[in-house]
């Protein structure tokens, strides 16, 4: 099995035969209530996408168990386990999206019905945004402005820093060659 993501051809399979996929994931991970497991059981025994599905959960349990978190002190999720986890089947990100998009009309709506004229909000929204852009563009051109010739000097003493380095460098490279030969 590999544990990188599940297959789209597994979600098609569940979602034509309209199996409940939560039930075998919690009898994958123990949180089924055991008068439910017989049954559950017996319908995995009956589906194979069922079956598949219950196996691949075991086997990504089994893997996740196996990982070491001892050094995640930094990180609050671990790559491992992030790239162990299953994606969803393409119909349900479809459905998904659908869902936010009909929430988004709703609300556009709702905001339209009640005089708040989102559309105009969202203009002033961005224009607020533009300006803030706009003038920290400007603050940022006067202080080069005023800084500017200080900076080509700091910028011109680094440059010839580095070029008499690279000569001693370079320079004790060739005598110790020297001494050598």
């Amino acid at each position: 099995m590999s544990v990188s993501g599940g297959s789209d051809a597994l979600g098609d399979a569940l979602d034509g035969c309209g199996c409940d996929p939560e039930k075998v994931f919690e009898l994958a991970d123990g949180s089924l209530r055991p008068e439910q497991q017989g049954s559950v059981r017996e319908h995995l025994a009956s589906c194979s996408g069922c079956q598949e599905l219950y196996e691949r959960e075991m086997d990504l349990n089994a893997y996740l168990g196996s990982l070491d978190f001892s050094g995640m002190c930094s990180r609050s999720v671990c790559q491992g386990v992030a790239m162990a986890l299953p994606t969803r089947p393409a119909g349900v990100r479809v459905l998904w999206a659908a869902l936010a998009a009909a929430l988004l009309v709703a609300a556009l709506i709702t905001l339209e019905l009640n005089g708040a004229e989102p559309v105009l909000m969202a203009m002033s929204t961005l224009g607020t945004f533009w300006g803030m852009v706009a003038g920290s563009a400007d603050v940022a051109r006067a202080v080069f402005a005023a800084a500017g010739s200080t900076i080509l000097l700091a910028l011109t003493l680094g440059a010839v820093m580095d070029i008499l380095i690279a000569l001693a460098v370079v320079s004790l490279s060739r005598g110790r060659r020297a001494r050598e030969a």
